[in-house]
């Protein structure tokens, strides 16, 4: 339900998730200033208290991550040099391209909801997918919502995603009961807040205007223009409830919750147990790490510039009063304070520059994240082994990542399903369509991640010389994203040889095949006395 005004927010029961949520965005976001401000180190004109102290005002989280490389102060007078690798946001990316590199195909058996299904989910779902799945790896929830806009689609449901850290849902044995979405406008100090309450049958809508941790108040919707255009809707009005409604025409949600894994540290919170965490859960620690190895790996490089030191007296004099200076392309700029006439030679200082040191640190750091973020290396082109390798040691390398991209499977299987069932509801509710919503749906998600055909060769040789497959089976093994009726005629081309270029066996000048006996036999023709018998491929020739 929508929450009581001026109240605490984010709501208190979900202050820690909420926590994580900040730094999970981060990492995502990859912005040298977000790291900095949710982790309480200055960058740019952020010097203020960090993210965690203005929110919840705990002395004991900006103490602890103040010993984190995002954490730390610089020091006065001091270059800022923080740098970042962006790997976290790989990681997502890499998650929604294991799950939507290809889009899903959404199937029913009914011809007439197929072809509606054609036109609600075309090209355009795919990608909404493909960015969810992103959102979802990186923010552990993500939430896909149907509405419709007449002025933006006039005949067909519309399908949008909710990140998780503008949603508030309440879960009941993992069901996804009711959701809250939010969207803030600050300016000064003051926030407006958009709070839409999706339950099942109805979208409920109210403006709240407060500060950065406090709701506020309740205000019209037209009050101000970016809710103004939710008061033209119909709505529904209840004395009973704050704000406004929509009747959505079904009877269920109009929203399904997809989570990216259950989440370690949230299992206790009874409001949050069911809720998902990041792939990065668990290695912030890694990827702050990995950026002060970087950072000081470019700082050596810094340091390691080749300087001169030569007397004041060798630069260029501009004059009384105008100093002097060196021309840079000669590299000579540290001067000394040294009289003319004295015996001080010219001097190099060049530092060292650690590469070595620097690159297998960040070496064993990425292995680490990426590891303990669900992935193999080699899904990242990072093999540290880097040495010749099979097919088979290749695709055992990737089985970490198989297991963890079924995992998530799982999860999107059924909210897809659910999804497409929402869609052709409010299409038969708000647009008067005629297909059953009823129907079956089959979700089929490509076969992104799988054995190379050179490891199902190699598979299919062995057991063809055990003699332990027939060939329809060494045939549905390597061609197993092939329909039924190619492996058919598949099986019919490699026994007949038609082609490959190699014609059938044909038995030598007077003998006869086992099948030309047996036609024989069965028409009653005797066995001429001249002729030999052909043995069988799989029957020892006699006298052997």
């Amino acid at each position: 339900m929508l929450p009581e005004p001026n109240s605490p927010f984010p709501p208190k029961d979900l202050q820690l998730v909420f926590n994580d949520l900040a730094r999970w965005s981060a990492w995502w976001g990859g912005s040298a200033e977000e790291l900095s401000r949710v982790y309480g180190g200055d960058y740019g004109t952020n010097t203020a208290d960090s993210f965690f102290r203005r929110q919840n005002g705990q002395a004991g989280l900006v103490g602890m991550f103040s010993r984190f490389f995002w954490g730390e102060r610089t020091s006065p007078g001091e270059k800022r040099t923080k740098l970042h690798v962006p790997l976290a946001s790989e990681i997502a990316q890499v998650s929604a391209d294991l799950l939507f590199g290809q889009p899903p195909s959404i199937t029913s058996p009914d011809d007439t909801v197929q072809a509606r299904l054609d036109e609600l989910l075309a090209d355009e779902a795919g990608s909404q997918l493909h960015e969810a799945a992103e959102t979802c790896a990186a923010l552990g929830q993500v939430y896909l919502r149907v509405g419709w806009d007449r002025d933006v689609d006039p005949d067909n449901p519309l399908i949008s995603s909710v990140d998780a850290d503008a949603a508030f849902p309440r879960y009941a044995y993992g069901r996804l009961q009711d959701v809250v979405f939010v969207r803030e406008w600050a300016e000064n100090g003051i926030v407006l807040r958009h709070l839409e309450w999706h339950e099942p049958g109805y979208v409920w809508h109210a403006a709240y205007l407060g500060d950065e941790r406090n709701l506020g108040r309740i205000v019209p919707l037209d009050a101000h223009p970016e809710t103004a255009d939710l008061s033209e809707i119909s709505m529904i009005a209840d004395d009973s409830r704050d704000g406004s409604g929509i009747s959505t025409g079904i009877d269920r949600l109009d929203v399904v919750g997809i989570k990216n894994a259950r989440s370690r540290t949230w299992r206790h919170l009874p409001t949050a147990r069911d809720l998902g965490r990041a792939d990065i859960s668990g290695v912030e620690q890694d990827l702050d790490a990995l950026d002060d190895v970087w950072s000081s790996w470019l700082r050596d490089i810094r340091h390691g510039r080749s300087r001169l030191h030569v007397p004041a007296h060798m630069l260029d004099d501009h004059g009384r009063g105008k100093g002097a200076t060196a021309d840079l392309d000669r590299e000579l700029y540290v001067g000394l304070n040294a009289p003319p006439d004295g015996d001080l030679q010219l001097t190099a200082t060049q530092f060292a520059i650690r590469y070595e040191e620097h690159r297998e640190t960040a070496r064993s750091l990425i292995e680490r994240i990426v590891s303990g973020s669900g992935y193999s290396l080699q899904t990242f082109g990072m093999d540290l082994a880097a040495t010749a390798q099979t097919a088979t040691e290749s695709w055992a390398r990737q089985i970490r990542t198989q297991h963890t991209r079924n995992g998530k499977l799982r999860h999107w299987n059924r909210a897809l399903l659910d999804l497409t069932q929402i869609v052709l509801e409010i299409d038969v509710a708000q647009f008067g369509s005629k297909v059953d919503p009823t129907a079956d749906i089959e979700v089929h998600f490509a076969d992104t991640v799988s054995e190379s055909q050179l490891v199902r060769a190699q598979t299919a040789q062995a057991l063809r010389a055990a003699e332990a497959a027939s060939t329809r089976t060494l045939v549905e093994l390597v061609n197993n994203d092939k329909d039924g009726e190619w492996q058919d005629q598949e099986v019919q081309r490699i026994e007949t040889g038609s082609d490959s270029g190699i014609a059938p066996e044909q038995p030598p000048a007077g003998q006869l095949t086992p099948a030309q006996l047996a036609q024989q036999a069965t028409q009653g023709q005797p066995k001429p006395a001249d002729q030999s018998v052909v043995p069988a491929a799989d029957q020892p020739a006699p006298g052997q």
